[in-house]
């Protein structure tokens, strides 16, 4: 199997960015993927991708966030991996590089996913990562 390299992703990738987050049921547009990975730069973050063959089969956001009582914490996010190169350790490696990524700014790193994604639930757990608690989300748009 051929070497997978991990990296910053590229402004000339974000239309690969939109298949891969189309597996996980975001449609969005390339443009909202671009403002989206500024954003998340301009507030401390970075999205890396998984590359193998010239394509990319993975990508992951880390993210800082503080909140009031729990501090400075790293989270990780929007992690997806191509449905064709699912189970060979691409999902893993994503994460080892954004905890390493995480680790120069932050001592702890969380990870939500939605509640009926059983099988990210148990990557994770197997990944180190220790359930803490289940929340209810709510939205409200201030346009």
């Amino acid at each position: 199997m051929t070497e997978v390299t991990y990296r910053n992703v590229a402004d000339d990738e974000y239309p690969e960015l939109q298949g891969l987050l189309a597996q996980l049921g975001y449609d969005l547009a390339v443009s909202t993927i671009a403002e989206n990975v500024q954003e998340i730069r301009a507030r401390g973050g970075e999205v890396f991708v998984a590359e193998r063959n010239g394509r990319l089969v993975g990508c992951v956001a880390a993210i800082i966030d503080v909140r009031l009582a729990g501090g400075i914490c790293g989270e990780i996010v929007s992690l997806v991996v191509a449905e064709s190169a699912r189970g060979q350790g691409i999902g893993s490696g994503l994460v080892r590089h954004a905890e390493q990524w995480l680790s120069s700014t932050v001592g702890t790193v969380r990870v939500r996913t939605n509640a009926v994604r059983e099988a990210a639930h148990k990557f994770y757990e197997a990944g180190g990562y220790e359930y803490q608690k289940t929340h209810k989300v709510f939205k409200k748009n201030l346009a």
